[in-house]
């Protein structure tokens, strides 16, 4: 009867041990790599957010960072949105003229946007003679839709 209490002791303290290596060891070592790369980050370096937005560090505080997300936008997040710095395998090599290329085309694409025709008609605060497009809605007297 002692053998077999002595073996559940043991195999208790091997599920214990094992958590530890398993769960508990990795996930502090990560959390230091993290706050090293954290204190170690300057303004000038390419970094990745947690929600997958890229941006350039502008400036440092105790909790915040300010990025650079596009020339002349800056964008304010914590410092725990830091995920790590942007390598080159992180960033697709689009030069100048294909970014251009494609905001063109972009800007030029013609589509159907499904929404209806403006009706114009009169405007009572205008000038004379001219018109405001407005587009059909319900008037403020019908409330059916609100049971």
């Amino acid at each position: 009867m002692a053998s077999n209490s002595y073996s559940t002791l043991i195999l208790v303290l091997l599920m214990v041990v094992a958590f530890y290596f398993l769960i508990l060891r990795p996930q502090k070592k990560r959390q230091q790599a993290l706050a090293k790369m954290t204190r170690e980050l300057q303004p000038g370096d390419q970094v990745l957010l947690g929600s997958g937005l890229f941006g350039t560090l502008v400036s440092l505080g105790t909790k915040q960072a300010v990025l650079e997300i596009s020339p002349g936008v800056e964008l304010t997040v914590l410092k725990q949105a830091i995920v790590r710095r942007a390598t080159e395998a992180d960033v697709d090599a689009l030069s100048v003229d294909e970014v251009g290329d494609e905001l063109e085309a972009e800007a030029t694409a013609t589509y159907d946007s499904g929404d209806p025709e403006p009706v114009v008609r009169a405007d009572a605060d205008a000038p004379a003679g001219t018109t405001s497009p407005t587009y059909p809605s319900t008037t403020d007297n019908d409330r059916t839709n609100l049971r």
